[in-house]
């Protein structure tokens, strides 16, 4: 059975399994965000990125990582970067056609940005702690940085815990309310001192808060609570549930100029 997704999405057989691609930004960067055929947990970690890296036509040790802790900082890749190293970050901003960067969800919102010249691209991990953080915000500030205005990318939002499924309770409420009061928009009633949490939209009002045009943000719409067919969840399963990948790089047709304006090395 097919899971349905929001239009502008679909699935896809792959060296990787099934995995789901945006279509708008499909056109700009090779991406992928995979389902439970892969976990990338315990033993099959790296055959599980060896299949990622293969949908790229790279080897497994060129699919960058992070040390995902649920904050905002942002890692930076450039061409000629190290490949060994495994920095704490949430999100990775990448100019290197190279190799492409990851981030690993259950549950947590998965973000792919991708730039209308094909300067750079990103992905980001945003949980409610990195969301309260800002780390979307950190993300598209970083890519400015580089020379790359927020109305240049477009991104991509992929399965997450939905606001269908997302109970929160007072603490998670007032860690929000306490940085933006406007996050009330965010969060919907749902008995004694508990509330239903909009993820997808407090990342999207963090965007375009930014600069990135809401017409050029999509959205999956596969809640991974309600989707355990194809999704892991660590909320339905536990802590010990696999992980999904979201992955993304930068095609290598970008000129040179571009790749210097974007901050290249």
């Amino acid at each position: 059975m097919t899971t349905e997704v929001a239009h502008g999405f679909r699935w896809m057989e792959s060296p990787a399994g099934r995995i789901l691609r945006n279509d708008r930004l499909e056109a700009l960067a090779t991406h992928l965000f995979t389902t439970r055929e892969l976990q990338f947990r315990g033993e099959s970690i790296a055959a599980d990125f060896d299949r990622v890296a293969a949908v790229f036509g790279c080897a497994g040790s060129d699919v960058l990582r992070v040390r995902q802790v649920h904050g905002r900082a942002v890692h930076i890749v450039s061409p000629g970067s190290p490949s060994g190293e495994t920095p704490q970050a949430d999100a990775m901003v990448s100019t290197d056609p190279r190799r492409p960067i990851t981030v690993r969800v259950a549950d947590c919102v998965p973000i792919l940005l991708a730039d209308r010249h094909r300067r750079v691209v990103a992905a980001i991990h945003a949980g409610w702690r990195g969301t309260v953080a800002g780390v979307a915000t950190a993300t598209v500030e970083a890519i400015a940085s580089l020379g790359v205005p927020g109305d240049d990318l477009v991104a991509a939002i992929g399965p997450s815990m939905g606001p269908c499924c997302y109970q929160v309770d007072a603490p998670v409420r007032d860690a929000f309310l306490e940085r933006k009061p406007e996050s009330l928009a965010f969060f919907k009633e749902d008995g004694p001192a508990h509330w239903m949490l909009d993820l997808w939209a407090a990342n999207v009002a963090q965007l375009v808060a930014a600069g990135v045009p809401r017409e050029a943000i999509e959205i999956s719409g596969i809640c991974t609570a309600r989707n355990l067919e194809v999704c892991f969840s660590h909320r339905a399963e536990g802590a010990s549930t696999g992980r999904l990948l979201a992955a993304i790089r930068l095609p290598s047709s970008v000129t040179t100029g571009n790749r210097e304006r974007a901050g290249a090395k």
